[in-house]
Parts: C-alpha cells; structure tokens; sequence
C-alpha cells in the first residue's frame, strides 16, 4: 500500500493533467503547457536529497524551464529566495505534536526548518480544518495564508462481493477487524491491541489483522500480543498490494483506527467507500472525515474502544446501517474537487 503523501501527489499530477492544467511525464514529474508549469515534488529519498533537490536543483530546473509556479507536496519546500510561485503542501505537523513518535531529523525539520519554508511560500495548503488551526497556531500564518483541500478515495474502493483479491485476503481467518495504516506509535496500535484483548475476554470471536508497512518506533508492536494473551488472534500482513486492499476492506466485518492524530485520515474514507463499517477517534481530523457515519470513540480510551468493538461485533443490523451511511458519505468525497481547488489556488497565486 502506498502512503498518503504518494496518493495525493499521484491524484493531483493525473486530475490536472486530464484538466490540461499540466503535462505529466513517465516519472510524473510535470512540464509545462500554455505558459503554466506546476512542479509537483513527492519529497522521499535520502536526507540530503529534500535539502538539495527543493532548494538547489528545483530552483535551476524552474529558471532553464520558465516555470512560474513550483508546488512541492511534502514540507520539504524551498527556503531559498525563487523567481516562481511557490505553494507547499503541509498534511499535518505531527512533528510538532507528537515529537516522540518520530525521528530526530523529522522533528527538526518542522521545528526549526519549516518556518523559514512556510514565509517564503505564497501559499500553503493542507488537507482538514485541524490541519489549518494547528499550522496557523503553531507557525503563525495568516489565516488566508492557508488553504484546505480534502482529500479522497481512489475509485477502486467500492463495495465488492466477498472471497475476492489475492491470497493475502483470501487466506486470513474469519471474522476479521482490520486496521490498515503505517505502523507507527501515532496510530495508536499499542491501544488498539490492548481494547481488542480486552474485546476478546468480552466473547467476540474475530480476529485483528494490522497491514501496514513498518513505521517508526514500531518494533515493540510484534510482542504486545503474546503479552496480552492474543497472540493467536492477531495477524500481522506487513504490505499488501495496492490491488489487495479493496477486498482486505471488503471482506471486513469493520474497520478499527483509533488514531490519536491525523492531518485527514484517508483509510477512514476507504472503508467507508468499500461500505465497511468504521470505528475512528474523535479528535483531530477524524471526526471531518467520518461524520455521522462511523462509531467515534476516545482513542486513549481502552475502556470506550473495547466497548465499541463489542457492540458492533454483535450488531448485524449497526454495521449494515454503517456501511450504508459510510459509502454515502464517501461519495461526497472526490478527487476531482481536490484537483479544482488546487488549481484554484494556482490562480489566484498567478494573479
């Protein structure tokens, strides 16, 4: 599965390259068209390379080229003086707000680095309204500084008949919760293992299956369930391939994701679209996300989460009336309105 900065960027280059906003090469980078150009940089690499490529490469490229208008998806944007526009896409600042749930380079970066990045840029968009209070409050911007665009599930997330993907779906036990997400101390998975036990001594008879890539600090994760007594009944799937994880959703009974932060929360949204059922915290973005079409507990609550498991595991006729509210409210959700209001943006930084 791919993270959410990726998807993001994916979606955008596509949506305004089908607009004729851009023209995208096979590295997805973009080229301009009708005197407009929008570089769009999906950040990763090496270290060194989101200090050199936004600040040094990206600047040469944009004068040889005549861009006029740069947009870096990551936070590692430019802090150098530029010719161009220049509008950063900044998700959230869990560096800022859960520094021990990340590395010392990342918090860095957000704490002395982003700054700087954010007073040159002409624009700064994120993607929930507590994106924008906490980068408001926290970096000092003008409100109109900041711009929200939501984000969306990708098509391939729809109900689907059971029994579909590949063996990685197929071969899981049944009943299963799933929790689908990078595995991180931020998600909240040591919480999450900890309500299912306790769910488990209340009679449920599922099983939890966590598929996520490693994350950060994720490493005391593997002996929590030996030590809760629920060794057998939690399954750990690592990667699953993008084309998998609309039948993992599918074939779930619900969906768990207790975060204690996120910018958006898109796996909330890809539930809801497969017509899963949706347990999610109600803090952060969370609750923008879900609406009134998920069960929203406090996620430090093991007490609360466990509770919620227990009612829908044993509540047929709950989980249908959630599926059916989930796929409605994700279908407000589209990333062409992301694709609109970006370019809009683009627009009105032009002049």
């Amino acid at each position: 599965m791919r993270a959410g900065t990726w998807q993001y960027t994916r979606h955008l280059l596509q949506g305004a390259a089908r607009r004729g906003a851009i023209a995208v090469d096979r590295q997805e980078r973009s080229l301009p068209v009708d005197g407009l150009a929008v570089a769009a940089y999906p950040g990763g690499g090496e270290k060194l390379a989101k200090l050199i490529w936004p600040n040094f490469v990206l600047p040469a490229r944009a004068g040889r080229d005549g861009f006029d208008l740069i947009h870096c998806t990551t936070p590692y944007g430019t802090f150098m003086p530029c010719r161009y526009k220049n509008v950063i896409t900044v998700c959230d600042v869990t560096p800022l707000l859960f520094p021990g749930a990340h590395g010392s380079m990342n918090v860095w970066h957000h704490r002395f680095a982003l700054p700087a990045i954010l007073k040159r840029a002409d624009r700064v968009i994120t993607i929930s309204d507590c994106s924008k209070r906490d980068i408001v409050r926290l970096y000092g911007l003008p409100q109109e500084k900041v711009t929200v665009t939501m984000l969306a599930a990708d098509p391939c997330y729809r109900p689907l008949p059971p029994g579909g993907g590949g063996e990685a779906v197929t071969s899981l036990p049944r009943p299963y919760i799933l929790n689908v997400g990078t595995l991180e101390p931020r998600k909240n998975l040591e919480g999450l293992l900890r309500a299912f036990a306790r769910a488990k001594k209340g009679g449920i008879p599922h099983t939890l299956v966590i598929a996520g890539a490693r994350g950060w600090g994720e490493s005391r994760l593997a002996s929590l369930p030996e030590m809760l007594g629920i060794r057998d009944s939690v399954v750990f799937t690592g990667f699953v391939a993008d084309e998998d994880l609309p039948h993992l959703y599918a074939d779930a009974d619900f969906f768990a994701y207790p975060s204690l932060y996120e910018g958006f929360g898109l796996p909330v949204l890809e539930a809801m679209a497969c017509g899963t059922p949706v347990i999610t915290a109600d803090s952060s973005s969370l609750p923008e996300v879900a609406g009134e079409a998920a069960l929203l507990v406090d996620p430090r609550s093991e007490t609360e989460l466990a509770a919620a498991m227990v009612r829908l595991a044993g509540d047929e006729a709950l989980r249908s009336d959630l599926g059916r509210r989930g796929i409605a409210r994700a279908a407000g959700f589209s990333w062409e309105k992301t694709v609109a209001e970006t370019l809009a943006v683009y627009d009105e930084v032009l002049g």
